[in-house]
């Protein structure tokens, strides 16, 4: 069954728990995230936002309770078995997580090339087009530690898209812009839900 062709949500998370040293950070989460719309997840400091974003992908597992990604129980998935659901799914961190070591290019280009694709050719095509995409065509050769905040995120979101993941998880996307930028970022993501037909969930306080 094709994406398109499947009617139901692209999550569901069921009676969702999770605690650390033995304090509850998820105390039987229950919802659905419907396909190709935008979710946001409000919630203050601590709350469990980013750590119910970590279940999503199947990057923490549950105490109790199961995540469904288009109809498939995560839960007990090797990671093996978890890395073409993976691939559906870009995450856009907080803090961006560019490696500083690499330009710009070679940061968008790393998860095509972990995911074993060979053609050069084809990889800088993709490059090029997700950073026009998000509006940094031509910056390909600049190195992260030059950026601004706001182009870092740019390039993080190009990053978690080039693979062209059927959903994104953002993770506190505007922390630590001014209101501007903020505002540029939520535009950005809005627009990348429409041209994309994304699946989009927003943590954010």
């Amino acid at each position: 069954m094709s994406v398109s062709d499947n009617p139901g949500p692209f999550f569901r998370i069921e009676a969702l728990r999770q605690s650390f040293d033995g304090h509850p950070v998820l105390r039987g989460v229950s919802f659905d995230v419907p396909r190709g719309k935008t979710t946001v997840i409000l919630g203050g400091s601590g709350a469990g936002k980013s750590v119910l974003l970590k279940h999503l992908n199947g990057l923490m597992r549950p105490l109790a309770g199961s995540v469904q990604v288009e109809g498939k129980d995560i839960n007990d998935l090797s990671e093996r078995d978890l890395t073409p659901i993976r691939r559906q799914i870009g995450v856009l961190f907080q803090d961006g997580a560019l490696f500083d070591s690499l330009t710009v290019g070679e940061n968008v280009a790393f998860p095509l090339r972990e995911a074993g694709d060979r053609d050069e050719d084809g990889i800088r095509y993709r490059v090029n087009e997700v950073l026009e995409l998000v509006g940094l065509k031509g910056q390909e050769w600049k190195m992260p530690d030059i950026l601004s905040g706001g182009m870092r995120k740019r390039v993080s979101l190009a990053r978690a898209i080039a693979g062209r993941p059927a959903c994104m998880l953002y993770d506190e996307p505007t922390a630590g812009l001014d209101p501007i930028l903020s505002e540029n970022i939520t535009r950005l993501i809005a627009e990348m839900k429409d041209e994309l037909r994304l699946t989009s969930v927003v943590v954010t306080h």
